[in-house]
């Protein structure tokens, strides 16, 4: 027993040491919210366009993980703010400057208004988010550009499932 406990902290020490895994960024973003599924009609049109603002914190380079804190003044209608922070797989394919990448994961989000009979207001609920992007990495020194898409999943929101894509550009900062 203590030797493969021993064992497992040398390989788990030896694994957090690959320069690979310990590769991460950190993003500040803005972008724009709009009802409806992730497709490309979605992000193109401009149907509810509501706006983001947010931060990403990443480790990894192939294999990595992803947390996101993000606020939206005008959720879904003006008046109705979202606080959203997401957990994140992210699988990326690093080719020097351009690092594309895909991605999924779990979180909270969480609605408020000033109106009290306001029905979007739908409190704090599970979400699942999908999407990728593409990481201009190291444009100039440590700063590069992050450009994203992500689909987003609420269940159980007043019986049904509200759907929403979120389109961001971000700068980023790598290490």
């Amino acid at each position: 027993m203590r030797k493969t406990f021993i064992t497992g902290l040398l390989l788990l020490g030896s694994s957090l040491s690959s320069a690979t895994l310990i590769a991460g960024d950190v993003t500040i973003y803005t972008g724009f919210q709009n009802p409806g599924k992730l497709t490309v009609d979605n992000i193109v049109r401009d149907t509810k366009l509501g706006a983001v603002v947010g931060g990403r914190i990443s480790g990894g380079k192939v294999i990595g993980f992803e947390q996101t804190l993000a606020y939206s003044p005008n959720f879904l209608q003006s008046g109705n703010r979202a606080f959203n922070t997401q957990s994140n797989l992210v699988l990326g394919i690093p080719t020097g400057l351009i690092t594309p990448y895909g991605t999924v994961g779990a979180g909270l989000i969480t609605t408020s208004s000033s109106s009290v009979f306001n029905f979007s207001d739908f409190g704090t609920k599970f979400t699942i988010n999908y999407g990728g992007g593409i990481k201009f990495n190291h444009l100039i020194g440590p700063v590069g550009l992050r450009f994203d898409a992500r689909g987003y999943t609420i269940p159980k929101v007043f019986n049904q499932t509200l759907n929403f894509v979120e389109g961001t550009i971000g700068i980023m900062l790598s290490w």
